[in-house]
């Protein structure tokens, strides 16, 4: 992509966000299951695996959904034991949030701040409405983005990858695991 090359990726003061990778869009029999979405929660688990090893913050957003303009539009809400998380994280810090976006009405830009957090490593569904709202909400607050392409999913490839190039264009990086990963590593 044209704007991997103006804008590499790199890793500095970094935290993980898991936005909404709960039972909800990920159990088969959740409400808003999203077919395809357990390749990414493989990639999203061995990025918290590679956070947690190296003892750098990771953040995990559950989406309530108490929302009454989001209740309206949808017509329906996340509630009761859907908003269980479907990854395996230990020391993550938990972010309740309304809406689309996670630093929306939460404590998410407070507990940056207390861990001098500069940069993001944003994943998780769904790409095109929490993932994206999210991405842009740090970006425009000053936080450098990088958004793991194969650690987020959508409904569809076409949500995803528009949603994707979009926000390369203008907001994040957007890189793939196992690149994070290795970065991390070295």
């Amino acid at each position: 992509m044209e704007e991997r090359r103006r804008h590499p990726c790199r890793i500095n003061h970094v935290a993980l966000l898991v936005i909404d990778v709960q039972r909800y869009f990920c159990d088969l029999h959740g409400g808003a299951y999203l077919p395809g979405v357990e390749n990414a929660l493989k990639k999203i688990n061995d990025l918290i695996k590679a956070f947690e090893d190296r003892a750098l913050p990771v953040f995990c957003t559950v989406h309530r959904g108490n929302n009454k303009m989001m209740k309206r539009w949808w017509g329906n809400s996340v509630e009761g034991q859907q908003t269980e998380l479907s990854v395996i994280q230990k020391k993550a810090q938990i972010i309740y949030k309304d809406s689309y976006d996670a630093f929306h009405e939460t404590k998410l830009e407070n507990y940056l701040r207390k861990e001098q957090v500069k940069q993001l490593v944003v994943c998780g569904v769904m790409t095109h409405l929490c993932v994206e709202t999210t991405v842009r909400s740090a970006f425009v607050r000053g936080y450098e983005v990088v958004v793991v392409q194969d650690a987020c999913w959508d409904k569809n490839d076409w949500y995803h990858f528009s949603s994707l190039k979009s926000l390369a264009h203008g907001f994040a990086v957007v890189c793939l695991a196992d690149e994070i990963i290795c970065m991390l590593g070295s």
